[in-house]
């Protein structure tokens, strides 16, 4: 059967599909929230410029990534360089909209945000080093410790005990936010796992290299559209909800 980029044509398909929705998908939710930004009061406005920032930031690498494996090459660079980027506004936003104080905020931010820089920062050298290598496996880890200290903050830390005492509606919302949070942030290591198909997880499947290659790219690009495009409309539901209950109401 015909190969394309180490591909069989039906897998190469379901990647070039994958890419191609995602590219879509976070470009229309870009500008779903860049109009409607004045929909927000100010105070909140900060965390759907976020949303359209990730949005805008992730179709322009999906692009990338899809034009270049349309051309038959890949350049996994593109998808770090753009979590690299988004992954600390997407904690970042969730301050915004969490109700802590503008001193708890201005602490725990800057925590939040080289944590999630670290953890993008160290998992990129277990991306790209061999499958079955001890380094796959360390960085892996390193990358997993920074994800669980984000966790922690938002669930434990100051932000978690000001998310706990939040009621209503809101206080829902933003539980369903931390939620999908952890259901978005916790299927990227399965996938990194299933990525390599010497892995235990992937020889239990049974995963062939071809079939782990379009698992670990299929698997990221539908995590990514939840985590951003999904994420940030929970966000904006929030912020709507705040500025409502606030008696904000937009021209």
């Amino acid at each position: 059967m015909e190969e394309v980029k180490g591909l069989v044509v039906s897998n190469h398909d379901l990647v070039y599909n994958a890419l191609s929705f995602s590219t879509a998908a976070l470009g229309i939710a870009f500008v779903y929230f860049l109009v409607s930004r004045n929909r927000i009061a100010p105070a909140y406005r900060n965390a759907i410029t976020m949303s359209a920032m990730i949005c805008g930031i992730a179709a322009y690498h999906y692009w990338r990534m899809f034009s270049n494996f349309s051309g038959g090459e890949w350049n996994e660079g593109y998808r770090y360089a753009d979590w690299l980027l988004t992954v600390p506004l997407l904690v970042a936003e969730l301050v915004v909209v969490s109700g802590v104080s503008k001193e708890v905020a201005k602490k725990v931010t800057p925590r939040l945000v080289i944590a999630a820089l670290l953890m993008i920062a160290t998992g990129y050298p277990g991306e790209v080093a061999a499958h079955g290598s001890s380094d796959r496996t360390l960085w892996g880890a390193i990358s997993g410790a920074f994800m669980l200290y984000v966790l922690y903050e938002l669930f434990a830390g100051e932000v978690g005990k000001t998310l706990k005492t939040q009621t209503g509606e809101i206080g829902k919302k933003l539980n369903n936010l931390r939620y999908l949070l952890v259901f978005t942030w916790g299927i990227y290591p399965i996938f990194y796992i299933l990525g390599d198909s010497t892995s235990w997880l992937a020889e239990q499947i049974g995963l062939s290299p071809e079939e782990a290659t379009t698992v670990i790219q299929v698997g990221y690009s539908a995590s990514d559209v939840l985590a951003k495009a999904g994420y940030g409309l929970v966000i904006m539901s929030i912020a709507l909800s705040r500025s409502e209950s606030e008696g904000y109401r937009a021209a």
